[in-house]
């Protein structure tokens, strides 16, 4: 997955991609922006911590209902 930047101070969950082996977060993070839920297969945890997050780093995924 590519970086990802994160600036709040909360646990944030980000709408993603997962293909087996690794989670791609979607552009259009937005709730009013309807693409990356019609795309998302699975929900990104990122701690409370603000941070930069790496590529190739290890997160937390859930993974949506099909």
């Amino acid at each position: 997955s590519a970086s990802y930047q994160k600036k709040v101070s909360l646990t944030c969950f980000l709408k993603g991609w997962y293909d087996g082996n690794t989670v791609t977060i979607l552009d259009a993070q937005e709730s009013y922006r309807m693409q990356s839920f019609a795309l998302a297969n699975c929900l990104v945890k990122l701690e409370e911590a603000p941070g930069d997050y790496k590529e190739a780093e290890v997160v937390e995924v859930h993974l949506l209902p099909v």
